[in-house]
């Protein structure tokens, strides 16, 4: 990882808690660069450079929790506003930075000894040196699952949920699991189903918390829809033009397969 060599076109990504920081020159946001984060570069807790986009050197950074500045064109705004605000191509950057900076926040101390840890400058690697472990940003991978019968898609909505939001069925893959293992577990748990005709649709990344996300179609195969257990608020069958609701963001990739899939299917209505 090269070292830090500012210069004019540098973008800085600076997180509080999970809000992000940006220049508000009344006619769009921008993200700071170097000469407008001078005055509180004194107040990061850490910093990273995560690489290059459109000719920009893109770094991120860390203030605490109760920072205040007084310039009047700063402006924080939550991270899934800022996600929706900018969209590709600075989402996985975003994404990217918000992951790092709380990789490097949770492994401050060894996991097995205790011992503080250290920054290999290189990467994005910290280290004990008492007893040798490393640590590296953590990915953990999840599956989500657009069920169809015919014309109707499965939507579920959970506890968490914002009030009128539904999804779709999806969930993390557990030690010893493969892709498969773990879709067909998700949706038996959550809705006591059996699914065929699994079909590989793509994925993204998604920094809540620090998800790999797989998205996949399947068909309904056969049981009855039941939805007694922990997670899963409501769940029903919808037709494809009569949602209940969507997930809040259109660049989440439960929306992006929502979208897909209606559009396979108004095309093969006309």
């Amino acid at each position: 990882m090269p070292h830090f060599m500012n210069n004019k076109s540098d973008r800085w990504l600076i997180f509080r808690n999970d809000e992000l920081l940006f220049i508000n020159n009344t006619l769009s946001l921008e993200f700071p660069d170097i000469h407008s984060i001078q005055a509180i570069k004194s107040c990061f807790i850490r910093q990273h450079l995560l690489g290059q986009l459109s000719g920009h050197n893109v770094y991120c950074a860390e203030v605490s929790s109760n920072a205040t500045f007084d310039n009047p064109l700063f402006e924080w705004l939550p991270l899934r506003n800022a996600l929706e605000q900018f969209g590709e191509p600075w989402y996985n950057n975003i994404t990217k930075a918000f992951t790092i900076i709380t990789w490097d926040r949770n492994h401050q101390h060894c996991g097995r000894c205790g011992s503080p840890t250290a920054h290999n400058p290189d990467s994005f690697e910290r280290y004990c040196a008492h007893c040798k472990l490393t640590f590296y940003p953590r990915i953990s991978p999840s599956v989500i699952i657009l069920i169809s019968r015919g014309d109707d898609i499965l939507m579920a909505r959970g506890y968490h949920f914002k009030p009128g939001v539904y999804g779709l069925i999806a969930g993390f893959v557990e030690a010893g699991e493969n892709i498969e293992d773990t879709i067909h577990r998700e949706i038996y748990e959550e809705t006591q189903i059996c699914i065929k005709n699994i079909k590989y649709f793509g994925s993204q990344v998604w920094p809540f918390p620090d998800s790999l996300m797989l998205g996949f179609f399947a068909d309904y195969d056969s049981g009855e829809l039941n939805i007694e257990n922990d997670e899963i608020e409501d769940a029903g069958w919808y037709h494809y033009n009569n949602l209940p609701g969507r997930p809040t963001t259109r660049l989440s990739i439960a929306s992006k397969m929502l979208d897909h899939f209606i559009a396979q299917k108004q095309s093969n209505s006309t």
